[in-house]
């Protein structure tokens, strides 16, 4: 089971696994960017992915945790 984070990185976003340093897949668009991150932790067993602030906000600073999902796996919160 594996997690992944995606971030905007320049112009595009990319897809990284919890842990690493090295990008496992960069996209264009940011549904891109969840849609391969969601086949991955899938297709490790099932995991999180977690979508992080690209620029600092009212709400929320760059970096930071915006939204959490699922994938593959019994969501911990019993939410589905």
């Amino acid at each position: 089971m594996s997690d992944y984070h995606i971030s905007k990185d320049g112009e595009g976003w990319k897809v990284l696994k919890a842990g690493g340093q090295k990008a496992s897949a960069t996209a264009r668009t940011k549904a891109e960017a969840q849609e391969i991150a969601k086949k991955l932790a899938i297709s490790t067993g099932g995991g999180e992915v977690r979508e992080h602030a690209s620029r600092d906000g009212a709400v929320h600073k760059k970096g930071q945790i915006i939204d959490s999902d699922t994938h593959g796996k019994r969501d911990p919160k019993g939410n589905g």
